[in-house]
């Protein structure tokens, strides 16, 4: 008897055949879902993960040709509260940011920036959609397609402003692999929104909205994720403010704050923490966006933690263009900064910005 994932087989059982092209994983428990590692499989959904990273393994038939493979990661309040119980985040601390590294056959492929938006009385759920080719040798013969969540490799000027343990609690929603055609000598700029380029998975700022992730959602973070390809990308964002996460839930140590009724009461004094922060961000004079021409600009390969060079210019007093160059492949993070805020903006509002448009 042989353990595979959260199951067991026997030598009496017969291998599961390869799904063929076109092909839609949606829950854990398809016979095609061979191995989920550090990853709880669910029914309606493949898996959610239970470690600092996680895997699973699909079993597709190519036949030889490129894929590409798209993959739906959410962020809901079950994530954070798996979080919670691993990170143990000490008292005050916020709820931040995840940045999520995407690995297909053990090589990085994109990235993903998923923060929940806040509401008035409660904390919007997220999705972010990756999408890579793989190409035809990528495969081989025994079908095997291995995804893998985990954290990536921040620059020292972003840690601290991005969750530690990004990936534990994630959602896997469904996986989509598609075969393509091979392509040679594309040449010009493609521009593109940038609410169609996040749900293409070519850029991300926080992640979409909605049942489906198919919404764009008001602007929460100030950093950007590019996975788009090419030695030379522009953004442009419109920066804006947005008021600060709540404090990270964090579960109770004492014995009578774990009964129903003491949880009953936590649940009420958050949500109404809630409210009063939102109230206080649109009530405060700090709130105000801005200006786009004093705002610093870095950006980092997030396969090797380096900075890349980057040119911005300001088209509007809201508008940034910001272009990155790269030697190499891989997702590269855009953040942003103002030297000269205001210190009481941090305790009601933060830097936000929103992407109008990609061209690469």
């Amino acid at each position: 008897m042989t353990a595979t994932g959260a199951r067991f087989a026997t030598e009496f059982d017969e291998p599961a055949p390869p799904r063929e092209l076109p092909a839609v994983f949606t829950s854990g428990g398809d016979p095609e879902v061979l191995v989920a590692d550090q990853m709880a499989r669910g029914a309606a959904i493949v898996g959610r993960v239970q470690g600092g990273s996680g895997a699973v393994m699909l079993k597709v038939r190519s036949g030889g040709r490129p894929v590409r493979v798209r993959v739906d990661l959410h962020v809901d309040g079950a994530a954070q509260a798996a979080w919670s119980r691993a990170a143990t985040p000490e008292r005050g601390m916020r709820e931040l940011p995840r940045l999520i590294m995407v690995r297909a056959q053990g090589t990085a492929r994109a990235a993903a920036l998923i923060s929940r938006q806040r509401g008035r009385l409660r904390m919007v759920e997220a999705h972010a959609w990756v999408e890579f080719d793989l190409g035809a040798d990528e495969m081989g013969d025994d079908h095997l397609l291995i995804i893998e969540l985990a954290d990536a490799t921040l620059p020292p000027w972003a840690a601290a402003s991005l969750s530690p343990l990004a990936a534990f609690g994630v959602r896997i929603n469904q996986v989509e692999v598609t075969a393509i055609e091979e392509v040679a000598g594309e040449s010009g700029r493609r521009p593109l929104t940038g609410a169609s380029a996040q749900l293409a998975g070519l850029v991300s700022a926080g992640g979409l909205v909605g049942a489906r992730g198919r919404t764009e959602g008001r602007p929460r973070s100030r950093f950007v994720v590019v996975n788009a390809a090419g030695p030379t990308v522009r953004t442009r964002l419109r920066t804006t403010v947005a008021s600060v996460p709540p404090a990270a839930f964090r579960h109770p140590s004492q014995p009578w704050l774990r009964r129903q009724q003491s949880q009953t009461v936590l649940k009420a004094v958050r949500v109404a923490r809630r409210g009063a922060g939102y109230a206080l961000f649109e009530a405060s004079p700090f709130t105000r966006p801005p200006e786009a021409g004093r705002l610093a600009v870095r950006a980092a390969h997030l396969v090797d933690g380096t900075d890349c060079p980057v040119r911005t210019t300001a088209p509007g007093p809201d508008l940034i263009d910001v272009v990155i160059e790269r030697a190499g492949d891989g997702p590269v993070l855009i953040g942003l900064a103002d030297p000269a805020a205001e210190a009481a903006r941090r305790r009601v509002s933060e830097i936000a910005c929103q992407v109008t448009e990609v061209e690469w």
